[in-house]
């Protein structure tokens, strides 16, 4: 479970980014960006990125967020705090926190940061000077933990090696120690958020011999030319992913094919049906595809390319898809997430595809919604919202939002308006 405390316009927010598949939905503005931009902000602090290094949108920081790291603090409030809680490393129960706060003309520093696994406190950080955090750790061994002395310039975790250099570093325990925090690092870490741009994918790229897909799918001929060219498992995921693209485009193609230049660039395209090949007309190439056919092809690349276990975010991962296409990509989603075991989160508006979700899906759908006792959003879970029997009546999920019904469902005093008219309704009949 991730949490946000106090992070841009959420008071508490939860996230169970543990499900195979998890649905966002929410009107614009309702905050389903940030609460996207606090789980991308984890895996940087994680990584240890510095906090000078972290910048507003396009101004060359090492990470970017909008505003900058210090509009991430929510209006009124001195900091704010990310945690992870209920995970498990080697079987056992982890919880991790880290909280920062905007101080004076220095700008944004770490205050806290707590690593517990298991039973036992790995490291607990707290500020003592401006600059400064002292941090408690355990070296497993009898007597008083020791304390060391860092820059509060960024996370404990990205430097828990430095940590414990003094201690006795062959103790069994110790050893554990720090294997099971690079785990926690690792996994933190793995996050890739896409947010696939189709004019970006349309030219040539130099070939790579291992391409990662990068954010906005710029390099995805790369990707998808070395797929082509390794060992056996390679190729099957490129397969793969031609079997369901396929399937988008009302042009039948074979199979996903490139043309290579002198210089090393490649470009991806669709090498049309054998029917249908003339001369002039080998390669339908990335240049003319369309948005929604070059979006759906990088989204399936990065299910299938990112490492086991990481988890994928993809903000409004229908666009420019036809509707028909919905109940495939959602397939596509929910059984590449299950075989490859990555937790995937996504974000819609698009009614087709909220009808799209099966029951099982349905239960894994947050919604993200303004509360109005605290002037802030908050997320909740559309299982906990008493709606049974109303979306598959009405006409399924997308109808149900579409005409504003859930917005009903979520005001705060809905249940004792609903309670009320149904009494008014009996007593008309006495």
């Amino acid at each position: 479970m991730h949490g946000l405390t106090d992070f841009k316009n959420f008071a508490q927010a939860d996230l169970n980014l543990f499900e195979s598949l998890t649905v966002l939905l929410g009107r614009n503005g309702s905050g389903k960006t940030n609460l996207i931009e606090g789980v991308e902000l984890f895996s940087a602090l994680a990584s240890g990125v510095p906090f000078s290094e972290i910048t507003d949108v396009d101004r060359g920081g090492t990470f970017e967020v909008r505003g900058g790291l210090r509009s991430c603090i929510r209006f009124g409030s001195g900091g704010f705090t990310l945690r992870l809680n209920r995970a498990r490393v080697q079987g056992k129960p982890v919880d991790y926190s880290i909280e920062v706060a905007f101080q004076g003309r220095n700008g944004v520093r770490l205050v806290a940061e707590c690593l517990q696994i298991g039973s036992g406190i790995i490291f607990d950080a707290e500020q003592f000077e401006e600059e400064l955090i002292k941090v408690k750790y355990s070296n497993f061994s009898p007597g008083r933990d020791p304390i060391c002395t860092l820059s509060s310039s960024r996370s404990v975790l990205s430097r828990y090696e430095e940590v414990i250099r003094n201690s006795r570093a062959k103790a069994p325990a110790l050893q554990n120690a720090i294997k099971m925090v690079q785990i926690v690092r690792q996994y933190l870490k793995n996050a890739y958020i896409f947010d696939p741009q189709p004019k970006a994918m349309r030219d040539y790229v130099r070939v790579e011999s291992s391409p990662r897909l990068l954010r906005t799918g710029v390099n995805l001929s790369a990707v998808l030319f070395s797929l082509s060219k390794v060992e056996e498992e390679e190729r099957r995921t490129l397969t793969r992913i031609t079997d369901v693209v396929r399937q988008i485009p009302e042009e039948p193609f074979e199979e996903i094919g490139f043309v290579v230049t002198s210089l090393g660039d490649v470009m991806a395209g669709f090498v049309p049906d054998s029917s249908k090949k003339t001369k002039d007309n080998q390669l339908i190439d990335a240049r003319i595809l369309s948005d929604g056919t070059l979006r759906m092809l990088a989204i399936v690349t990065a299910l299938e390319t990112v490492p086991h276990r990481s988890r994928i975010i993809i903000e409004e991962f229908d666009n420019g898809l036809h509707p028909s296409r919905a109940k495939l990509l959602v397939r596509t989603l929910a059984k590449t997430a299950s075989r490859r075991k990555l937790n995937v989160l996504v974000t819609t508006h698009n009614p087709a595809f909220m009808d799209a979700f099966d029951e099982s899906q349905l239960k894994s759908i947050l919604i993200c919604h303004s509360d109005d006792s605290s002037g802030s959003s908050k997320v909740s879970k559309l299982s906990d919202i008493d709606i049974v029997g109303n979306v598959g009546v009405r006409g399924g999920l997308g109808d149900f939002v579409t005409r504003g019904a859930l917005d009903r469902y979520l005001e705060p005093d809905f249940k004792q308006k609903r309670a009320k008219k149904t009494r008014e309704w009996v007593a008309s009949l006495s």
